[in-house]
C-alpha cells in the first residue's frame, strides 16, 4: 500500500521572500564609495595605474613603462585644468535689468585669458535654466573674447540664481576645475500677465466709525460749505458774502473726489497648491495677481496685495507699479519655503489690523485652489463684495466656470493649455454678466 503522507513544504510566499532578499541584498555596502569613484574618468585612471603597477612589479619591469604613461596622462590631466582656470576671469551682463517672463533678452559673456599661452576647451554655466554647459571653445593668449546669446526666462525671479562657473577640463577631460564669474548686473524677470480691458465695481475709500457723513473734503468737486477761514486757504476760496455778513473771512469748503479700493489676496499656502499645465499653481495665481493689480492701478485706484502675513500697497503711476512687480519677482516659490522680500518693499509693508473693522466694506479678490478655498483664507476677510478665483486641475468645464458660493462669486479656472488666457476670458464674461 502506498504512503499518502506528504510532508508540507514551506510556503511559496516564504521562498519568494528568501530568494528577494538573497538576490537584492546589498552585501559589499562597504564598497560603494570606491565604486562610485571608480567610475569617474580620474578614478578609473588611478585604478589602471594600479593594477599596471602590481603587474610591472609581479612580471616584469616591461610593464612599468605602461604605468609610467598612465600616471603622465594623469598628472598632465589634472595640474593642466588647474593652471589654465587661474588664468581665465568671466564676467557676465545683461543688456536689460528688467524683462517679463517668456520674453528674450541678450546675455554678454567676456572671458579674459592672462596666461601668455592659448586655452582651449572652455566650457561656461551661466545658470540661466540650461540644461548642459556652453562650449566657449579656445582663447588665444593674453586675450579678451566676448560671447553673446539669446536667454528666454521661463519663469519669474532673479537670475541668475547661483554662481555663474567657467571650467576647463583640457587636454583629456579627466579632471574639471572651474571658477565663479563676475556678475555685473542681475536681471529681474516680472510675472507674466495679461491685459484687462473692463473692471468690476470696487468699493469707494473705506469708511471710519467716527464719520457721520460719506462726503470727505478736498480740494475739488462741488461745494459742501463754508468754514473759517484757517492760515494757508487760498484767497480765491473766501465766500465774500459770508464774510461780510460775519465779519470774519469765511471760505468754501468743497468735495474730495472718490478713490476706488481693492484688495488682492492669494493664499501661498504650499500645501494646497497642485500642479497645473506643467508648472506649480502658485506661478499661475501670482500671474493673476499681477493682472488684476496692474488693472486696477492704471485706474488710480489704491491697491494692497496681501500674501504670508503682509499687505504690500501698490503704488500710483510708473514707479509704484515698477516697484510692486519687483517685489512678485523677489518672493520665493513654495519649492525652498523660504520668503524673501525686496530692499524696495519694505517701505510699502503695512501690518494689516488684526480686527477687521465691522464697516470696512472694501472689493476683495482671493485667489485660491479648491483646496485652499474650504481651509479659509490666510488672511482675515472683510465685510463687502467678494470675489473668488479658484485654480484646480479638473477638466474644462465652460457651463460652469461662475458660481455663486457661501464665499460670494466665484471663478474657475480649470486645466487649459493657457490658465492665465482662461482667467482673462472669465474675467471679461463675468465683466459683461455683472
Amino acid at each position: 500500500m502506498v504512503n499518502t503522507s506528504k510532508i508540507s513544504p514551506v510556503p511559496a510566499s516564504r521562498q519568494s521572500q528568501f530568494y528577494y532578499w538573497i538576490t537584492s541584498h546589498n552585501w559589499c555596502g562597504f564598497a560603494d564609495p570606491l565604486v562610485a569613484a571608480i567610475k569617474t574618468p580620474l578614478g578609473a585612471l588611478v585604478a589602471a595605474f594600479v593594477v599596471v603597477l602590481i603587474l610591472g612589479i609581479a612580471v616584469g619591469t616591461s610593464m612599468l613603462w605602461a604605468a609610467g604613461t598612465i600616471f603622465f596622462i594623469g598628472a598632465v590631466g589634472t595640474l593642466w585644468p588647474a593652471l589654465t582656470i587661474r588664468g581665465l576671469r568671466g564676467q557676465l551682463e545683461f543688456e536689460r535689468r528688467r524683462v517679463t517672463e517668456q520674453e528674450p533678452v541678450q546675455t554678454k559673456l567676456s572671458l579674459e585669458n592672462r596666461w601668455p599661452w592659448p586655452t582651449w576647451g572652455i566650457m561656461c554655466r551661466r545658470d540661466l535654466s540650461e540644461p548642459k554647459p556652453a562650449a566657449c571653445g579656445g582663447l588665444p593668449a593674453a586675450s579678451k573674447t566676448t560671447f553673446t546669446s539669446l536667454f528666454t526666462p521661463l519663469l519669474r525671479g532673479v537670475y541668475p540664481k547661483q554662481e555663474c562657473l567657467i571650467s576647463t577640463g583640457f587636454p583629456f577631460g579627466i579632471y574639471n576645475r572651474s571658477r565663479p564669474t563676475k556678475i555685473k548686473n542681475t536681471l529681474i524677470v516680472w510675472p507674466r500677465t495679461v491685459p484687462l480691458k473692463s473692471l468690476l465695481d470696487s468699493a469707494e475709500t473705506r469708511p471710519s466709525e467716527d464719520r457721520f457723513t460719506d462726503a470727505r473734503c478736498g480740494e475739488s468737486g462741488d461745494v459742501l460749505g463754508t468754514r473759517p477761514f484757517r492760515n494757508g486757504d487760498s484767497l480765491r476760496r473766501i465766500h465774500w458774502p459770508q464774510t461780510a455778513r460775519t465779519g470774519s473771512l469765511v471760505v468754501c469748503e468743497r468735495q474730495a473726489p472718490a478713490t476706488s479700493a481693492i484688495r488682492i489676496v492669494v493664499d501661498t499656502d504650499p500645501t494646497i497648491h497642485e500642479t497645473i499645465n506643467g508648472e506649480n499653481s502658485i506661478e499661475w495665481a501670482i500671474r493673476i495677481v499681477a493682472s488684476i493689480a496692474m488693472a486696477y492701478q492704471s485706474k488710480q485706484a489704491a491697491v494692497e496685495v496681501c500674501f504670508r502675513g503682509q499687505c504690500v500697497r501698490v503704488g500710483q503711476g510708473t514707479s509704484g507699479a515698477v516697484r510692486f512687480l519687483d517685489h512678485l519677482a523677489h518672493f520665493e516659490s513654495i519649492h525652498n519655503g523660504k520668503q524673501s522680500e525686496s530692499l524696495d518693499a519694505k517701505e510699502n509693508q503695512t501690518t494689516p489690523p488684526k480686527k477687521t473693522r465691522t464697516d470696512c466694506g472694501v472689493f476683495q479678490v482671493r485667489v485660491t485652489t479648491r483646496q485652499g478655498l474650504h481651509r479659509g483664507s490666510e488672511h482675515q476677510s472683510v465685510q463687502g463684495d467678494q470675489l473668488c478665483i479658484v485654480l484646480t486641475n479638473e477638466d474644462n468645464d465652460e457651463a460652469a466656470f461662475i458660481r455663486h458660493t457661501k464665499f460670494g462669486r466665484t471663478i474657475w479656472i480649470r486645466q487649459s493649455e493657457d490658465p492665465l488666457l482662461a482667467f482673462q476670458y472669465s474675467w471679461e464674461k463675468l465683466c459683461h454678466v455683472g
